[in-house]
């Protein structure tokens, strides 16, 4: 087995495809994410850690993979003719989601997710073509617990992934929480693996209108409710930049937490 740390991934995310991705319009917005992104970027350190593994064995949705049993009917038909595996875990970095913390703003500190968004990307896009190109393998495939339909790989096997990686919060500094989801946030775990033909988990996921799905890239922004109990709208972190009305209302409750400080 081999243990690989990647800790100099070059960050490449541009400033201009966040602007894009927030549709912002007003010049204000703009220069506003144009200077967190650049204070982000210089702090940001993204990284990955993973380990080759081989598959033991396949009984039925069990895959052992170096004596530990994973279940999952994905898993078993996409690994059925799959020796080798890369158990990792891939993250914009805890120097950058520390940071981003500190902003208290609604508005702001939604900006900031989709910027650490795009320093993941750089981690994952990093880890899969030095992957690729240190094995010779052509196409690379991925699963990861949790993602598309919740029963493909259930999210509570991050407690038996993070140990078939080893310490992954000592080496890159993500952790899992009780419900097994992973801090920072902006975190990616699986197994990667060569594969003739590429599968990705958004080919089994029902869900509609995904922000992230590779199949589809086609976005219906999703809709955005506001709170009868709170007067705060509810929104995924996952989603991109709210709407206008949204976006006011959320000012509005900022301003009004920062005058009663």
């Amino acid at each position: 087995m081999e243990h690989f740390l990647l800790t100099e991934i070059p960050v490449t995310a541009e400033v201009e495809e966040t602007i894009k991705k927030l549709r912002l319009e007003e010049e204000e917005d703009i220069e506003l994410v144009t200077g967190l992104f650049e204070k982000a970027k210089s702090i940001a350190r993204p990284k990955a850690v993973y380990q080759t593994a081989y598959i033991d064995s396949i009984e039925g949705e069990a895959v052992i993979i170096d004596g530990t049993r994973f279940t999952s009917a994905v898993l078993a038909r996409n690994l059925k003719d799959v020796h080798r595996v890369f158990a990792y875990v891939s993250t914009c970095g805890a120097e950058v989601d520390e940071w981003s913390h500190l902003e208290k703003d609604y508005v702001v500190s939604l900006w900031l997710d989709i910027i650490k968004e795009r320093f993941l990307q750089d981690a994952n896009k990093f880890i899969r073509e030095y992957i690729k190109n240190k094995y010779e393998i052509k196409t690379l495939s991925s699963v990861n617990p949790g993602s598309g339909n919740v029963e493909n790989w259930p999210i509570a096997q991050q407690k038996l992934l993070f140990p078939l990686i080893g310490n992954v919060e000592g080496d890159i500094g993500v952790r899992l929480t009780d419900s097994c989801l992973m801090l920072p946030t902006k975190s990616t775990s699986g197994l990667l693996f060569g594969a003739d033909k590429e599968f990705v988990n958004c080919s089994l996921c029902e869900r509609k209108n995904c922000p992230g799905r590779r199949r589809n890239r086609a976005f219906s922004p999703p809709e955005y409710k506001i709170s009868a109990s709170t007067g705060a709208p509810s929104f995924s972190l996952m989603m991109t930049h709210p709407p206008p009305r949204v976006i006011s209302k959320l000012r509005s409750i900022s301003q009004k937490e920062s005058a009663l400080s």
